[in-house]
Order: structure tokens, then C-alpha cells, then sequence
């Protein structure tokens, strides 16, 4: 599949999970696609590095996207488990000694909110290039524990960390969110758009996703070549909708940019992959 990615102009490959460390393969995988050309990057919660991986990542040029839950032992530990805050800061050692490029995802839910402008100081302290944060989508166990947060703590969230990345002159991107597109944030935030037209959420199952939170195949590569399943992409309903979503906001100046923001949230939420996104507060309070 990476042979034929290369022979279809893909640029890169981004390996996540899960802990994609947990899974020997993925370092042929790595060389392969470096053989190939291709870019790679990797999203790895480090803590399983060790001085063998790190300079197998820097000698194959992996980037790397950390994922880090709170700024102190205490908030990391209630998502990452005990006693491993001081293997997170033992792994960072490792990829600034090996001069590993590296950004820091921070999952904002119930549990971390109010820590998230405390992301952006520590963010820049060990070293990551940027700190990209993303809302706990509403998807899977986190739907079961709803350690997601609503619209309205999410706004405050991010005016707080637009303010703190200003103060720290420190580099902000947000996903998932690109309606705050809207906000008078800083010039340190950046907004992200969705990627659906131009990334593959590739499953383990062999089944290619039209989002990788929402349990909706598109095609597969099990019994197909990947040209085969992206043909059988163009020609999926859901998929074309998609091209449609910026017409549910007409009269927004993001709309062009937002395309009705998050469709996954819209889904899961409003079990309807053509309403906008619910925590968009222009669809909330449609007068803003």
C-alpha cells in the first residue's frame, strides 16, 4: 500500500493509533516510506521511547506529535495513569538530545479545560515547535464518560489560550474548530480546516474512514487496490455531501473556510451529517 500511495503522488503518511510504538512494524513501515520519499510523522504518546527509537526517528526524519493530557504531574496522570509524568519528561529529554522535531497535542475534555493556557508556557519550555490543541470529540469511551466539554467552556477555553499564546509569543493551532475562524483571535493562533478532501483515515481493519471519531467505511483495501478505493470514495454520498456543507452557513464570513464546521460533531450529536456543527455559537445563537 505504501508502494502504490508513492505511485499516486501522496506526499506523506502519518502513523497514529492507539501507541503506534506498541507495533513493531511500524518502523519497516517508516523506512519504507522514507525509502519512497515520502514524508512520515508519527503521533506517540514517547512513552515507550528509548535511546534506539529516538535516533531510529531522527535518522529517517520522522516528525513527531506528542501527546501530552496537563501541564503537571497531577491533571497527565488522570488520563496517562501513575508515575508516568516523569517518563513523559524523560522521553522529551531524549528527542531534544537527538534534536527530534517534535509539536504537543493537548486533547481539551472535562478533565483539563483549565489547564489548557497552562499548555502553552510548558509547550514552549521543552522545546515543541507549536501546540496544537483539539476538543475531546464526543466519539467512542469519551461519549460513555462525556469527559467532552460544551460550546460555550470550549469558547472560554480558547479566548484564554488565544490570550496566553499572545503573552508567550508562542505558536497555537487549533483542529477540529474551524468556525472559531470567526473570533478575534491573535496572530499566534492558527486555525485549521478540515483535511477530509485531501488526507485518508486509514483504520486497522483495512477500512478507509470518512472521519477517523465516527464508525463510517468509505472504501476498504482488503479485497481492493488503494486507486480502486478512492474511486469508490469519489462516488460515496456521504463523501459528496461533504463538498456541500459551506451552504449550510450562507451569510457567515468563515463559511468558504469553516464548511459548517465540524461534521463528525454534527453527526455523532445531531445524528445528521448535514447540520452544521452544534458548537458552532453562530448556530447556537444564530444573531451572533
Amino acid at each position: 500500500m505504501i508502494e502504490e500511495a508513492k505511485e499516486l503522488s501522496i506526499k506523506g503518511i502519518d502513523f497514529t493509533g492507539g501507541e503506534p510504538l506498541l507495533v513493531k512494524e511500524v518502523f519497516e513501515y517508516i523506512e519504507k516510506a522514507r525509502s519512497l520519499g515520502l514524508e512520515v510523522s508519527l503521533n506517540s504518546n514517547v512513552l515507550l521511547l528509548n535511546k534506539e527509537i529516538a535516533k531510529f526517528l531522527k535518522d529517517n526524519e520522522v516528525y513527531l506529535y506528542v501527546s501530552i493530557d496537563g501541564s503537571n504531574k497531577d491533571i497527565f496522570e488522570k488520563m496517562r495513569g501513575k508515575d508516568n509524568f516523569d517518563r513523559l519528561l524523560n522521553s522529551i529529554e531524549l528527542l531534544n538530545k537527538f534534536e527530534i522535531p517534535f509539536s504537543v497535542i493537548f486533547s481539551i475534555s472535562s478533565l483539563n479545560y483549565f489547564d489548557a493556557s497552562n499548555m502553552v508556557k510548558f509547550a514552549k519550555n521543552i522545546g515543541a515547535r507549536e501546540l496544537c490543541m483539539i476538543p475531546v470529540i464526543p466519539s467512542g469511551e469519551a461519549k460513555n464518560t462525556k469527559i467532552y466539554i460544551g460550546s460555550d467552556l470550549l469558547i472560554r477555553t480558547i479566548k484564554e489560550v488565544s490570550e496566553e499564546a499572545k503573552r508567550e509569543k508562542y505558536s497555537v493551532v487549533l483542529w477540529c474548530v474551524p468556525f472559531v475562524k470567526s473570533m478575534n483571535l491573535n496572530y499566534y493562533v492558527v486555525i485549521d480546516e478540515c483535511h477530509v478532501f485531501d488526507y485518508i483515515d486509514l483504520a486497522p481493519t483495512g477500512d478507509i474512514m470518512l472521519c477517523d471519531v465516527i464508525d463510517m467505511p468509505l472504501s476498504e483495501i482488503r479485497t481492493k487496490s488503494l486507486l480502486e478505493a478512492l474511486k469508490e470514495i469519489e462516488q460515496n454520498k456521504f463523501y459528496n455531501l461533504l463538498k456541500e456543507r459551506a451552504k449550510l452557513c450562507l451569510g457567515c464570513n468563515v463559511a468558504t473556510f469553516c464548511k459548517g464546521g465540524c461534521y463528525a460533531r454534527a453527526y455523532i450529536l445531531e445524528n445528521d451529517i448535514s447540520k452544521p456543527d452544534p458548537h458552532c455559537p453562530k448556530v447556537l445563537s444564530p444573531s451572533k
